[in-house]
């Protein structure tokens, strides 16, 4: 949409008729699949450690949190209450993560209160990597209801499969791609104002009205999540522990299976062997450009009309020094100046200022005969130097 979009604006402005889009193959990001498997031991110490017995519904948020940024709770929060209160079910959730700040922590806090007073919240680091395997190892069920712009692929949900956890998802960007309703887990419908309703939240954000921040809050503050199928979710997963044994197993085995790394480099290599042979097949009919970066062009180039004149190769250079011996020391006590030697990325070696300097001692040399002192890969790296020596007036050019 962002392409077609400048499209349609060039189209308009500039009445452009040649299109040349890139191709876009979508490659998922990857896990490694076997960091998410736990025994039945590591499983019962972790939800020892949040308190948990056999019976207790562990429900899991994994990732930043931030309602403005990231994934707004209060969806969550509200469905988790009324699935507790209709299955009479002890549930514990568990946000591991982290708040940017303690304003945003309150926030939380304070949404928690209000909208699902039943539930035991538990906060763990997701920072920390041993709060982390506590967080997997002891959950049943996953949920992320993201509603953000921001959010793109979202790795989690992966995770979670690979885990062997059902996941509660809302139907919103990468997690479409990723997570197979009533397969599984649940994806929740979401929904948005229509097009031609958002121009002043990009605006307020484009004229720094707001920060990027405040223009996903605006933003996700007009996304909803349907509270009513999230509840219906939780309720059938809170009351089937075989559909939530069914999901999580169908789930590791789509995470294992089409997200591993070991699966997912594959595709990038396949990716690399087709550019490669695309690239081998066309550059047979290309044409070597001048200036390939016009942003970016040979400074020569682009301010070629602010000198008096260039350096061609059949200019004749002379050495301004009587003898050898004094052109040499020259150079070596200016190579010493903090203000010559900053620019050591464009000085010619040692080698090829005692070869220039050798050459053209006694007898006037054209530019061609200079640089023919050099290796060919570095014949017009000389050449370029040349003023460097014309710069120091330890040369000068033969009028």
């Amino acid at each position: 949409r962002v392409l077609q979009a400048q499209i349609d604006y060039l189209k308009n402005r500039l009445g452009i008729t040649k299109l040349v889009l890139p191709q876009m193959p979508v490659i998922p990001l990857g896990i490694h699949s076997s960091d998410f498997i736990y025994s039945e031991l590591q499983k019962k110490s972790a939800r020892s450690e949040l308190g948990a017995n056999s019976e207790t519904i562990v429900v899991l948020f994994m990732g930043r949190l931030s309602f403005h940024a990231k994934a707004h709770p209060l969806a969550m929060y509200q469905a988790l209450e009324n699935a507790v209160k209709e299955t009479k079910k002890e549930v514990i959730l568990v946000e591991c993560g982290w708040h940017a700040n303690e304003s945003i922590a309150k926030a939380y806090e304070d949404a928690a209160h209000e909208a699902c007073p039943s539930v035991r919240i538990i906060n763990l680091d997701g920072r920390k990597s041993a709060d982390r395997q506590i967080a997997w190892a002891s959950a049943d069920i996953f949920c992320s209801l993201s509603d953000n712009i921001q959010e793109t692929f979202g790795i989690v949900p992966i995770e979670a499969m690979a885990s062997g956890i059902p996941v509660v998802v809302s139907d919103w960007d990468g997690y479409k791609d990723t997570v197979r309703d009533g397969v599984d887990g649940f994806r929740i419908p979401t929904l948005m104002p229509p097009p031609g309703l958002g121009s002043d939240l990009a605006y307020r954000y484009a004229m720094d009205i707001d920060t990027y921040d405040m223009y996903c809050g605006h933003t996700c503050s007009l996304v909803s999540v349907d509270v009513q199928a999230t509840i219906n979710a939780f309720i059938r997963l809170f009351e089937s522990p075989q559909l939530r044994l069914k999901m999580g197993e169908l789930g590791r085995k789509r995470a294992r299976e089409n997200y591993d790394w070991k699966y997912i480099i594959n595709r990038y290599e396949n990716l690399w062997l087709q550019l490669h042979e695309l690239r081998e097949k066309q550059s047979k009919d290309f044409e070597a450009i001048q200036n390939a970066w016009p942003s970016r062009s040979d400074p020569f180039y682009s301010f070629a009309s602010y000198p008096t004149k260039s350096l061609l190769m059949d200019t004749v250079l002379e050495l301004v020094d009587q003898d050898l011996e004094t052109a040499q020391n020259r150079i070596k006590n200016y190579r010493q100046l903090a203000m010559i030697d900053f620019a050591k990325y464009v000085l010619p070696s040692d080698f090829e200022t005692d070869a220039v300097l050798k050459a053209v001692y006694g007898t006037p040399k054209k530019v061609s005969e200079l640089i023919a002192i050099a290796s060919s890969n570095r014949q017009l790296v000389l050449m370029r130097s040349l003023c460097w020596f014309l710069k120091l007036g330890v040369l000068k050019v033969l009028s």
